[in-house]
């Protein structure tokens, strides 16, 4: 059996990233070895990427067991490197794993360029940086961009200081960073950490904007949990419908019979009418995501309005019934989102257990933080689209592979499944008409015609 766990599979990569060819690999070999360094290097960079893959399946895991080889192998060198882009290997490989047009498309750059007689340096960096536009370009991807960002730092650190141009012979050996003039220590020392600033500024001025998968706090003014002392509990499902995932999560829910929650984006409803009719035919409760998932907190009152009514219009109008449920993006918000929202005649919904389907995490994980975490009343959250910064692209079949094994493992448990709308009527049942409980219990509130 594979390993699916994000920690066990970058401490593999890691550790072998260590035992490469310029390091601890080489020195195990004999000098009479045979064995080529570049095998080495690729072998070691692939052995935990495929586990990964085959492991957990998601390119969340792909892009972690990446990066862990990525930084083992240049800790590892501690000489210089055997070979051109040696240090890079990791990230070549794992984008063979990504996107194979990708490597293409900078593979030919490179040749291009080196023909063109672009230094070592230069034509790394190049490469580097093109990587982020021809990834976004083919795949739309977050995800990919975070692995690339992250290569060219690596870059930035161990190129910047040798960049000079210096026309080279098509025909000569290529120039190792380390065969270059090198600056003074301090002037290294400021262009790295000036450009790696620059870089991670920007970087997390995006995140923090578009990236916050968790609530803040317990709310008094928001509906987050229901009533700890009864076994019922609330399916959610955000970021949909998508026209991949959502269909297959519906059919499961069909199969269990099992109600459940759906937190719409208004664009992906705009482009989904059928699977939108779907989710409401089927009796499952609809809520609105905002239009185009955009951070609400920060967000000025015009563009905090429009995100929420314009959704509430396209939604309602496809179900052709007002719907009464909201959830802020990533569950940032505001003192004026919740105003909005209310003037809309929202309730605002977050959650209590977070099944981090969101990171792209194996399904024994999706299936672990919800069977070992679920108390009565919590609001469980799972996506159906969406990816770590976008509203989609993401890698959702862990999602659905453990959602039938998540279901069987809370019946089990003695947990009954509603919706969020039936949660908060549980809820406020039990503040003051406790005598219609037993009514409620003996009768599902879940039925179908």
């Amino acid at each position: 059996m594979f390993p699916d766990s994000f920690l066990m599979l970058s401490s593999i990569a890691f550790l072998l990233g260590l035992f490469n060819s310029s390091a601890l690999g080489q020195k195990i070999y004999r000098p009479e070895s045979t064995v080529e360094p570049r095998v080495l290097d690729v072998s070691l960079v692939l052995l935990p990427i495929m586990a990964a893959r085959l492991g957990v399946g998601s390119g969340m895991s792909v892009v972690l067991t990446g990066l862990a080889s990525l930084m083992s192998f240049h800790l590892a060198h501690w000489a210089a490197p055997k070979y051109s882009l040696q240090r890079y290997i990791p990230a070549l490989v794992t984008l063979a794993f990504l996107s194979p047009l990708a490597l293409l498309s900078i593979a030919v750059l490179w040749s291009l360029l080196r023909r063109l007689g672009v230094p070592y340096s230069i034509n790394v960096l190049i490469v580097g940086l093109s990587s982020l536009p021809i990834l976004w370009l083919l795949h739309y991807r977050d995800l990919y961009m975070l692995f690339a960002l992250a290569w060219v730092i690596l870059i930035l650190y161990n190129e910047i200081p040798h960049l000079r141009w210096k026309r080279v012979s098509p025909t000569s050996a290529e120039h190792l960073a380390t065969e270059m003039e090198a600056l003074p220590r301090k002037a290294i020392i400021m262009r790295q950490a000036m450009s790696i600033s620059l870089l991670l500024f920007l970087a997390g001025f995006v995140l923090f904007n578009r990236y916050v998968y968790h609530g803040f706090g317990l709310q008094q003014e928001l509906f987050r949990v229901g009533n700890r002392e009864l076994p019922f509990i609330a399916l959610t499902f955000d970021d949909g419908p998508d026209p991949l995932y959502t269909p297959k999560i519906l059919d499961i829910l069909e199969e269990k019979d099992v109600p459940a929650t759906f937190f719409l984006i208004g664009k992906h409803a705009q482009q989904n009418h059928n699977i939108v009719r779907r989710i409401a035919e089927a009796g499952h409760d609809i809520g609105n995501h905002t239009y185009s998932h955009r951070n609400l907190y920060g967000l000025d009152e015009q563009n905090t309005w429009d995100e929420i009514a314009r959704a509430d219009q396209i939604i309602s109008g496809i179900v052709d019934r007002k719907i009464h449920l909201f959830r802020p993006p990533r569950g940032m918000y505001s003192k004026t989102t919740v105003k909005f929202a209310h003037e809309l005649q929202y309730t605002t919904v977050l959650w209590s257990i977070s099944s981090r389907d969101w990171a792209e995490i194996s399904t024994g994980n999706v299936e672990r933080n919800i069977l070992r975490n679920t108390r009565g009343g919590d609001i469980l959250l799972f996506h159906d689209s969406g990816s770590i910064i976008g509203t989609s692209g993401g890698y959702r079949y862990n999602t659905v592979k453990a959602l039938p094994t998540i279901i069987d493992g809370l019946r089990a448990k003695g947990f009954h499944f509603v919706t969020v709308s039936q949660l908060i009527m549980i809820a406020g049942l039990t503040e003051g008409d406790d005598e219609l409980l037993p009514d409620i219990l003996d009768n599902p509130p879940f039925t179908r015609d």
